[in-house]
């Protein structure tokens, strides 16, 4: 019976090492985990500004963009205007000079 208590005792010795092992490696599992995150978590600090400029730039592209678009739809806008204006110009002359004509007509 000795003998066995003795091995009973061996084996409750040798699984508390073994457990005490597993929380080592549980325990440095986590801390490798936590320093990970801080580590990504930095990164994306780092890249924040870069984020940030990418975002400026393509925000001043579309900015760009759209006020190439309104410039050329004014610019299509006032040359119809202008083509308008061209093709009324004799009309609107010659009711100006009638009505200057009859201004002067109607003076004694």
């Amino acid at each position: 019976m000795g003998d066995s208590l003795k091995d009973l005792l061996e084996a409750e010795a040798q699984a508390e090492a073994i457990v005490a092992e597993g929380e080592q490696e549980r325990d440095a599992i986590v801390q490798k985990a936590l320093d990970d995150a801080r580590e990504m978590e930095q990164q994306f600090r780092d890249r924040l500004p870069e984020m940030h400029q990418s975002f400026v730039d393509k925000a001043e592209k579309r900015a760009q963009q759209t006020i190439a678009e309104i410039k050329l739809r004014y610019d299509e806008r006032n040359k119809v205007l202008r083509d308008q204006a061209g093709e009324h110009e004799q009309e609107v002359l010659e009711r100006a000079l009638a009505l200057i004509l009859e201004g002067a007509a109607g003076r004694p």
